[in-house]
């Protein structure tokens, strides 16, 4: 017997599941949160929707890297594909390595902004960050600089 409400409800988590898993495509990032999101040492962070909402975003994802000597090949590599297809790039370069970078991606669909923000820290850590949403460049900056009262 088929019950519609659970059939509904699996629709729901599928087209759920499905949005999330599109939502880096076509970009070379998506493989290294695949890769390295639930490795020891690696912390992944997504946002709950009330979050996303409060921001104007519809996704967030980081990984936060204690160590990330192993995944800085594939991290970098991922970069510069991407940053080939951003609108906007810029960067911090030190010996000829990337220590930050902020790319502004196209549009997949419209009031869609799509933006990847990079950064090493000291003893090798390093964070990488995927942001979709409503938010604007400025938005973004204006977020990411605010000070905590």
């Amino acid at each position: 017997m088929n019950n519609p409400i659970r059939t509904t409800v699996l629709f729901v988590l599928l087209l759920t599941f499905t949005a999330r898993a599109t939502a880096q495509q076509g970009l070379q990032i998506a493989a290294v949160f695949q890769k390295y999101g639930k490795q020891k040492g690696v912390t992944m962070v997504e946002l709950s929707k009330e979050v996303l909402d409060a921001y104007r975003m519809s996704l967030y994802k980081s990984l936060i890297f204690k160590d990330a000597e192993e995944a800085m090949p594939t991290i970098l590599r991922s970069l510069e594909t991407d940053k080939k297809k951003a609108k906007k790039v810029k960067e911090v370069v030190s010996s000829g390595q990337i220590r930050s970078g902020y790319y502004q991606l196209p549009q997949l669909k419209e009031d869609v902004n799509r933006f990847i923000l990079f950064k090493t820290g000291k003893k090798g850590a390093a964070t990488l960050i995927y942001i979709e949403g409503e938010l604007d460049a400025d938005d973004l900056v204006t977020m990411l600089f605010m000070k905590k009262e």
